[in-house]
């Protein structure tokens, strides 16, 4: 229980401590009496969010403190200090919140700065929050479950549905991911062995296109190459008075010399003839290799055409599309598929669907069963505020009623594949219809009340706040509501914000 509750400019308040006992607490007073800053400052403390405006003396933070009674009756409070290995040497655990201008926050257990989440742990274990907002949940389908569930007791079965329905909807993200990778592969496969038959038929070799290009500029010069090469052996050797002819007569005069100078002469002489010899043999060598046949010329620039095509798209050069064969032959060698891993995954996840059902079927019946009675005790204590005639019925769907689907999780939410809708009536021989649609905000309060009376009768003491739960209440039905509450503070701290007068 709440021992005390601490509280440093925050909104309008420079500061206030307030004692609580156990049972009953009720603060009254009038629309804009401050009520709501005791009841705002317990939910920030325990993770509620924060606004603008909160911090009354903009130079210096907001500090709240409430000291919670540490109590080994409630054992999940006592498996989470342990959880977080908070130490407690005092009978109270102290819970505080650091609020600054710029919405910035710090939230201390016993001292020790804690998460937000840690803070929200500890805030389930301890608080029940009772307000306008939460007739506004009762509304919703989601809330309508959880409240079945939390009568039938079926948290912890729950959370072993939502742990296999957590681990299938891992299993197929998995299974989409290796799905995906395997059609890529694939893809990428089939574009590999493409590439290597269009490599294969273009048999490359490295230097090729240099060759051909050597060999095409011979072509495109055929004719004056072949001019050229006759006019220069014909001068060299074959007219009259030819170079070869001169050179060679001079030589041989000089021969006959026997001076040093003659002697090196015509040894020069004679390695021109030489080195003419040299020039004619590679000029008639080039001769041989010109052809003016139209068709080979052609044939190389097809040739050509294809190298520096399969250049231009792989952007790479003879050598480097070679290469790049070997790595992808390669790969296509190597490439093993990821068949046999999809087909065990299906295998598994068609297995953890089963499972899946059955613990979904398992909650349906004990919530069908639970159902029937949750009803009775909510009509008997609604009719206990003032709604003699009133009738609740709890009525079931399916969120996918196509049995086919249900290998899908489209056919479930993590609670199950249930739906379920309150439908109420206030009045007799008036058919029930679903809450949200007929119930004024009085007669959903005390619906709400109802519902909280029940479940508390089950929870470990905790501290309940009704915030301005009579609202839409006056007169008889509020000492009713009054006697109501008192019950539930029997078992439980209960602190009650009001409008109405003590």
């Amino acid at each position: 229980m709440i021992n005390y509750l601490e509280i440093s400019n925050f909104v309008l308040v420079k500061k206030l401590k307030l004692q609580f006992t156990s049972g009953l607490q009720v603060l009254t007073g009038e629309t804009g009496a401050g009520k709501s800053v005791i009841v705002g400052a317990i939910d920030l403390i325990f993770g509620g969010e924060v606004h603008a405006g909160m911090v009354l003396d903009k130079s210096k933070p907001a500090y709240l403190e409430v000291g919670i009674e540490n109590s080994e009756k409630n054992i999940a409070l006592t498996k989470l200090l342990k959880k977080y290995e908070i130490e407690t040497t005092e009978n109270d655990i102290f819970f505080a919140r650091e609020i600054k201008n710029n919405k910035r926050s710090r939230s201390f257990i016993n001292g020790r700065r804690v998460a937000r989440d840690i803070i929200e742990e500890f805030r389930d274990v301890l608080i029940d929050f009772h307000s306008q907002r939460d007739q506004q949940r009762l509304f919703q389908s989601s809330f309508q479950l959880e409240i079945l569930d939390r009568y039938a007791k079926l948290i912890t079965q729950r959370s072993s549905f939502q742990a296999q329905y957590k681990k299938l909807e891992n299993e197929i993200t998995e299974l989409h991911k290796i799905q995906k990778k395997e059609a890529e592969n694939r893809e990428k496969m089939q574009l590999y062995k493409y590439q290597i038959e269009e490599i294969e038929a273009a048999e490359l070799k490295s230097g090729e296109d240099e060759k051909i290009q050597n060999e095409l500029e011979i072509l495109d010069n055929a004719e004056s190459i072949l001019e050229n090469c006759a006019e220069m052996e014909n001068e060299i050797y074959e007219k009259e008075d030819s170079i070869y002819e001169i050179l060679s007569k001079f030589a041989s005069i000089l021969e006959n010399y026997h001076q040093e100078n003659t002697k090196k002469a015509a040894s020069y002489l004679q390695d021109s003839l030489a080195a003419l010899d040299d020039a004619v043999a590679e000029i008639r060598e080039l001769q041989n290799k010109v052809d003016l046949d139209s068709s080979q010329k052609e044939n190389l620039e097809t040739r050509l055409d294809i190298i520096n095509s399969l250049k231009t798209k792989y952007q790479k050069d003879i050598p480097e599309i070679l290469q790049y064969y070997q790595e992808i032959k390669q790969k296509t060698e190597n490439f093993k598929s990821d068949t046999n891993k999809i087909e065990n995954l299906q295998l598994t996840i068609a297995e953890d669907f089963k499972i899946l059902k059955q613990q979904a079927d398992q909650l349906s019946n004990k919530r069908k069963e639970a159902a029937v009675k949750l009803e009775k005790l909510i009509e008997k204590n609604i009719r206990d505020l003032a709604i003699p005639d009133a009738r609740l019925n709890i009525q079931f769907d399916k969120i996918n009623k196509d049995e086919k689907k249900l290998n899908s999780l489209a056919a479930y939410s993590e609670f199950g594949y249930d739906k379920v809708e309150f439908f109420f009536s206030a009045n007799k021989g008036i058919a029930p219809q679903p809450l949200e649609n007929v119930a004024s905000g009085g007669e959903s309060s005390r619906v709400l009340l109802a519902i909280k009376k029940i479940l508390s009768e089950d929870l470990e003491p905790k501290i309940i706040i009704f915030d301005e739960i009579d609202t839409g209440i006056g007169g008889q039905t509020s000492e009713l509501l009054g006697q109501f509450i008192s019950q539930i503070a029997s078992t439980h701290q209960v602190l009650c914000i009001t409008h109405l007068a003590p």
